[in-house]
């Protein structure tokens, strides 16, 4: 059973075409069209879905922000503008008459870090997704955990600073404002000697393990945050595997190890961290796993 998977985000969306293996048989990337975002959705599906030989019996979509239980967009980031309130699952299923899952991006990225990560093992998990925001996909007992209205594993918005950084979505001093892309931004633009340099994010940790005394500051300062933030989890939900994954995993090569000892210098229980495997397609896989288990569909295998 071949099922189409989409992962929509701020900057780009991808569609692939996923067989019963986790194989990924054909993959559209584009742009994100922000002014149409439902238009170039119902285009790359269309694309997808019309290789007849393909057999496509099902489609999964991830997407940024929170979705409710109806597969509608409850809460949108501010990367998507336009994109609240859309009936997201209503549409497409009345468009292309499959049967259709929406889940938030993270969500999927955890459930497909399961199927066919580093999580293979694992049936109760947090996979926390770092790029420019933090989001997080909550495993229990091998099923995704939504909460009551489907806002479970929003942990970038977990206040850590009361009173701290300004938010996007209102408030002040979340968490993700602390361990993110974009806080890795406000960190350098905060620090003089960086910002007179012009340094990237991206540009940070290699500088640090450069031993750059000021990149090497900003670094520890993010590894604690994130340990800080990774053990309070370990505490609240009584979880002790994480994968992580995101924007930032790329230059974990430079961090890791950090993140690791920092992790057992703050607990006496340390959590099991892990890398995501699947890197940039796991959203988009995990859309599509999850659309083999629509129960009209469950069951047929391939």
């Amino acid at each position: 059973m071949n099922t189409v998977g989409v992962d929509i985000g701020g900057t780009k969306v991808k569609a692939g075409i996923v067989d019963p293996q986790g194989q990924i048989l054909n993959l559209i990337e584009e742009p994100t069209n922000k002014r149409d975002l439902a238009g170039q959705l119902f285009s790359l599906i269309e694309r997808q879905v019309s290789i007849k030989e393909w057999n496509i019996e099902g489609i999964g979509i991830g997407t940024a922000g929170r979705v409710d239980a109806a597969g509608a967009i409850h809460y949108a980031t501010a990367n998507l503008p336009g994109w609240m309130g859309t009936k997201v699952k209503q549409l497409v299923k009345e468009r292309f008459h499959l049967p259709t899952v929406v889940d938030n991006d993270a969500n999927c990225a955890a459930y497909a870090e399961m199927e066919l990560g580093s999580a293979k093992q694992e049936r109760n998990f947090i996979c926390i997704t770092i790029g420019t925001g933090v989001g997080a996909g909550i495993m229990i007992n091998g099923e995704l955990f939504h909460g009551v209205n489907g806002g479970a594993g929003e942990i970038g918005h977990m206040i850590y600073i009361p009173g701290g950084r300004p938010c996007g979505c209102g408030k002040k001093g979340c968490w993700e404002q602390y361990v993110s892309g974009t806080a890795l931004a406000l960190d350098i633009n905060e620090h003089n000697e960086l910002a007179h340099k012009n340094i990237r994010p991206e540009d940070l940790f290699e500088l640090a393990a450069g031993k750059d005394p000021c990149a090497m500051e900003v670094v520890a300062r993010f590894i604690k945050n994130l340990a800080v933030g990774i053990v309070s989890l370990q505490n609240i939900l009584d979880l002790h595997f994480f994968v992580i994954g995101g924007g930032v995993i790329h230059s974990s090569h430079h961090w890791w190890e950090l993140l690791v000892k920092e992790l057992q210098s703050i607990t006496d229980q340390p959590p099991v961290a892990r890398k995501a495997l699947l890197k940039n397609d796991a959203g988009m896989l995990g859309a599509a796993l999850l659309a083999r288990n629509i129960p009209v569909l469950k069951g047929r295998g391939a």
